[in-house]
């Protein structure tokens, strides 16, 4: 790939300590057990105390602010320290949120989409440079104009030369995909492929739309197929009726001047499911953080990782718009992850907002520690907390 960035392999592991060892091993295809010493460390000082602390402050905040529901997950040498939940799923019905309620969890959609192309390059099925000509669906018609030599790298790095959040406005009117793909050869670049980024919701998913005439697939088959089937992620769905269909959901919220009030779910961003298009309830993010971590690399190996993870371009200045992240040095894109030098340590995650939810994630592979945070209100706390819980760490248990 293009200037990519060496980046170290990633270390962090995540097994959740409320899965017995025969479900561990069942669900895992030859997962291995993670040893005592290895499970022990999350109950050992200073870790506890700051664990304790953190999940104090973390509640605060949610409370607070008055977010109607909450569900997140802190890992730690490959074992979840804890899995915490907060509220309702609906402050209308009042019905609290479980571990295995579903969210919409927006933009980390990429991540998801960024690990699936990786292992169909890995499986020979297309390419990094492949170009879209090569992949165009064929009810695309002659969207492929101007976009002919863009290649699967461009989309998946926002790096198609296309202005920033190109229609991602006509999305948010209701327009269709097919209407807005439509419109695609009218928007001229404003920068060679492959040199600058520009964020993208429907340009990202033209890179899905690559993946799915690689293997004759829906987008939904795919994920089913090579990511949530294999990683034990049984809750985890695609789209728009997946989701309303679903009896155990969370309901997106409104702001209002009092508070927050439910709204509807919308279908406007799962037209484009590989950008934003992805549902999962709080355990199967814990898993997948487990594969992520390179736990599970039957699933996902190193290889794969490693090209995904890698930083690819530079996230211009003005645009990383992360200024809750104290000591943040660089900022680069993956391939649909964000990489931040922080305190000359590598911060991988992402951050979504899509409908009234609101999710991030977050690992630190040289501690071995991460966090996933989902919500169903826009709020403020989930970009305080998530930035915080690597300071208060790095106060209390590295430093001391």
């Amino acid at each position: 790939m293009s200037k990519r960035i060496t980046v170290f392999g990633v270390l962090l592991g995540v097994v959740s300590l409320l899965m017995s060892v025969d479900t561990m091993v069942a669900e895992g295809g030859g997962m291995v057990v993670r040893s005592v010493e290895r499970r022990a460390s999350v109950v050992r000082e200073p870790f506890q105390s700051f664990l304790s602390e953190y999940e104090k402050v973390l509640r605060h905040e949610l409370e607070q602010e008055g977010v109607p529901g909450a569900a997140w997950a802190i890992v730690k040498d490959g074992v979840v320290a804890t899995m915490g939940t907060h509220g309702v799923k609906s402050s209308e019905t009042r019905d609290s949120v479980t571990a295995g309620t579903l969210f919409r969890i927006a933009s980390l959609s990429k991540g998801v989409t960024g690990v699936l192309a990786g292992r169909l390059v890995d499986a020979g099925l297309i390419d990094w440079s492949a170009p879209y000509c090569d992949y165009a669906p064929r009810q695309a018609g002659n969207v492929v104009e101007g976009l002919e030599t863009l290649e699967l790298q461009h989309f998946l790095t926002h790096t198609t030369g296309l202005p920033r959040h190109t229609y991602s406005n006509l999305l948010n009117m209701g327009r269709s995909y097919s209407n807005i793909l439509s419109l695609l050869p009218l928007v001229k670049p404003v920068h060679p492929p492959g040199s600058y980024h520009n964020y993208q919701n429907v340009l990202f998913n033209l890179g899905a739309d690559m993946l799915r005439e690689s293997t004759g697939q829906t987008f939904g088959a795919m994920t089913e197929e090579w990511l949530f089937e294999p990683l034990g992620m049984y809750r985890a769905s695609i789209g728009y009726a997946a989701f309303v269909d679903d009896m155990d959901k969370a309901m997106p919220h409104r702001r209002l001047a009092e508070g927050y009030a439910p709204t509807a779910v919308e279908p406007n961003f799962y037209e484009v499911p590989g950008a934003a298009g992805v549902n999962a309830s709080i355990h199967d993010m814990a898993k997948w953080l487990v594969a992520l971590s390179g736990h599970r690399p039957e699933v996902l190996s190193e290889r794969v990782l490693s090209e995904v993870l890698c930083p690819a371009i530079p996230i211009p200045a003005a645009r990383i718009m992360h200024r809750n992240w104290g000591g943040l040095q660089t900022g680069f894109y993956a391939i649909g992850w964000r990489v931040f030098e922080i305190d000359n340590q590598w911060i991988i995650g992402h951050s979504g907002y899509v409908n009234g939810f609101r999710a991030e994630i977050a690992f630190l592979k040289e501690e071995d520690i991460g966090i996933v945070m989902l919500t169903n209100a826009p709020n403020q706390t989930v970009g305080n907390v998530v930035p915080s819980f690597f300071e208060l760490y790095k106060e209390q248990v590295t430093e001391p």
